[in-house]
């Protein structure tokens, strides 16, 4: 009999084994082969994930940016201290100001060229210390083209001014 419970304890943890194995796989498998940014950041804003997205779009390799601050790589300076005071909040509160919101801010290259991401960030449900991702998309020919459609709706209601002041006259 105790013979047979060990088996089936060994049976199971193999199982168990397996999905952890699986799940892993399927996780990696996800943050390789994902187009945009994906990174995660410990309570204290240091990189935990980069996936290869992120480095591609950020330029920094995964093993310069895992263990960084966050802040020290991509976040512009005109957003540091909100960063940190978000940050704050959170640990106080246990509220963020930008979790499960879709936003649309500047982000900083590796050789310091800010350009606008849409960002969505989310708490990663674990024991202990919170645990943050962000999933961030480069935004930079979305908003050229709405800059484009701005100019050309200006240029049209300007032509269409002047076509009725011609016409009044």
């Amino acid at each position: 009999g105790t013979l047979g419970i060990q088996i089936g304890q060994f049976i199971e943890r193999r199982h168990g084994e397996e999905e952890v194995r699986r799940s892993e796989a399927l996780k990696t498998a996800v943050l390789e082969s994902a187009l945009d940014a994906i990174i995660t950041i410990d309570h204290q804003s240091r990189i935990v994930e980069f996936n290869p997205g992120a480095e591609r779009m950020f330029g920094w390799p995964r093993g310069e940016a895992i263990g960084k601050l966050l802040v020290d790589l991509i976040i512009p300076a005109s957003l540091k201290e909100k960063h940190r005071q978000g940050m704050m909040q959170y640990m106080a509160t246990g509220h963020g100001p930008i979790l499960d919101k879709r936003l649309e801010l500047p982000a900083v290259r590796s050789d310091g060229v800010e350009f606008p991401v849409e960002l969505a960030v989310t708490r990663i449900s674990l024991a202990g210390p919170p645990m943050f991702t962000g999933y961030i998309r480069d935004i930079t020919e979305r908003k050229k083209l709405e800059d484009a459609l701005r100019e050309r709706a200006v240029q049209l209601s300007e032509g269409d001014r002047r076509k009725n002041g011609f016409l009044a006259r």
